[in-house]
């Protein structure tokens, strides 16, 4: 896939998926407490909230990226990077600890504010999680790579600072030109029939 298309759905797709994904259950197991009884099964919003924060904001960035001019555009593929890289990185420490994502889920729901010994397996779905995660780092840095050939929306998006001149050297607005009959929303070149 080439072009800013083929960037957005390599972005796009996999950032919908994880933040799907953010829903299920990541860890679960078993907390050594009197209070806490049964097992325990934290979700990915629950387990990492700031996951569906930075997907978020890597398809904001990705907005920019295919939007901007060339200062927006090396900002937005940063920023597109380092959150598809931190999501990535925040889905792997629930992946490898669930012990303690089981133990802090227990004590938030006790409300207390230390984390008792738990027991955690973690689920199935945060190993996809961590796959949609890699799959949306690459696709990030692939879109970043490739940004820079990338024009922005272009100067028909723009508006045209400049006064319009009338015929004496006066300045001419918009509502001028409505008075006349012209359009003043289309070119120069085209006239709104009258």
């Amino acid at each position: 896939m080439a072009g800013k298309r083929g960037a957005a759905l390599l972005v796009a797709v996999p950032a919908a998926a994880l933040a799907a994904l953010t829903t299920q259950a990541w860890a679960t197991g078993h907390a050594n407490d009197v209070l806490s009884h049964g097992t325990t099964s934290v979700t990915g919003t629950e387990a990492m909230p700031a996951v569906i924060g930075l997907t978020i904001v890597a398809v904001a960035a990705l907005v920019a990226l295919m939007t901007g001019g060339r200062a927006i555009r090396v900002v937005s593929a940063v920023l597109l990077v380092a959150a598809a890289l931190g999501a990535l990185a925040l889905v792997l420490l629930v992946a490898l600890r669930p012990e303690q994502v089981v133990a802090d889920a227990v004590a938030r729901e006790l409300a207390r504010t230390t984390a008792p010994a738990a027991t955690g397996t973690s689920t199935v779905i945060v190993w996809v999680a961590v796959a949609v995660a890699v799959l949306l780092a690459a696709g990030a840095v692939l879109a970043a790579a490739r940004s820079r050939g990338w024009a922005g929306l272009g100067s028909r998006y723009e508006r045209d600072t400049r006064p319009t001149r009338g015929p004496r050297g006066e300045t001419r607005g918009a509502w001028d030109e409505l008075s006349e009959g012209r359009d003043p929303t289309v070119g120069e070149d085209e006239e709104t029939p009258g």
